[in-house]
């Protein structure tokens, strides 16, 4: 069995999968408590704040919830942007493959640390911290069966 895939990575897709380990981690605790504990600041200190202290506490409010995602959508569209175009991924009986017109690389599926279904995204994460995104779109429709493909490679392998 053989599937092939032009493959492109959507800012967004690399957005929620960086929101998603965000809010998976310690860090997701940290970010609710400043949340909450600025919420309270300001409900406390508003009506006798001045002009700047409010605008401050406001900013501070937004941090989380609204600059941190926008800074994240924003770098997501850097790294998207410095990609090729021409991609193409092969996965194949042995492992792998994402070429284009220049080079080409492989992954054996004994590097494959997991495949996650997350959002109708298909994650492959490889033993050398690399992810590869493969969305609905690209997907066209076989998620399932390239899903199951991998997990079979997985297992048989231990």
């Amino acid at each position: 069995m053989e599937f092939k895939f032009r493959y492109r990575v959507k800012p967004v897709s690399l957005w929620i999968l960086t929101l998603v380990n965000i809010y998976r981690s310690m860090m997701a605790v940290i970010n609710i408590i400043f949340t909450i504990s600025m919420a309270g600041l300001i409900y406390r200190f508003w009506p006798d704040a001045g002009v700047v202290y409010r605008i401050l506490m406001l900013a501070g409010l937004c941090l989380f919830p609204v600059l941190q995602p926008l800074v994240i959508y924003l770098r997501s569209r850097k790294i998207v942007g410095q990609m090729p175009d021409d991609l193409q991924m092969t996965f194949q009986q042995t492992g792998f493959e994402i070429a284009n017109a220049s080079k080409s690389s492989r992954v054996d599926y004994t590097e494959i640390k997991a495949v996650i279904s997350l959002f109708k995204m298909l994650i492959i994460y490889t033993q050398s911290k690399q992810s590869f995104i493969l969305d609905k779109q690209l997907l066209a429709g076989r998620g399932k069966s390239l899903s199951a493909f991998l997990s079979e490679k997985i297992t048989s392998r231990t």
